[in-house]
């Protein structure tokens, strides 16, 4: 696998989760371990992507567009950082997000079998999400802030 075969892979999820599920093996293991998904059957796959299918009107998910940023790995194992852009068109993680746009980065390492992902875990930034959507407060760069002695202020 490669960054070309990475591109293929992310592209499709907002095309065809009919398509992006030909990818896995039988069998295989999806995670996605920051909403505790573990899924090994490709139909409850299928559905748990068909929520990002770019359709008309929006699916569930608003309209996606997702972009790889790098990959490392061979025809065994691969890591991908990518990101995520959303139009969102309802609720996302439980927050109101109609007609909000949200950009986040995520990483996806997989392991492969005779050209086919075997494993997968999947980990991306719900926080940048939030704050985004105006839910959680922006990060205090704490390692920023000069810290004077109480004298010197």
């Amino acid at each position: 696998m490669n960054f070309a075969w990475a591109h293929m892979w992310i592209t499709t999820f907002a095309h065809s989760a009919d398509k992006v599920v030909e990818l896995y093996a039988d069998p295989f293991l999806f995670e996605d371990l920051l909403l505790g998904q573990r899924i090994s059957d490709k139909d409850e796959l299928r559905r748990a992507f068909k929520v990002f299918e770019n359709t008309d009107p929006p699916g569930p998910a608003g309209i996606n567009h997702f972009e790889v940023l790098r990959y490392t790995g061979d025809a065994r194992y691969g890591v991908i950082e990518w990101q995520w852009h959303c139009r969102h068109v309802g609720e996302f993680l439980g927050v109101p997000a109609a007609g909000k746009e949200t950009l986040v980065r995520g990483i996806t390492f997989h392991t492969y079998e005779n050209g086919k992902i075997v494993r997968e875990a999947t980990f991306w930034d719900a926080a940048t999400a939030l704050r985004q959507l105006g839910v959680l407060k922006p990060t205090v760069e704490f390692w920023k802030v000069r810290n004077e002695p109480a004298s010197e202020r």
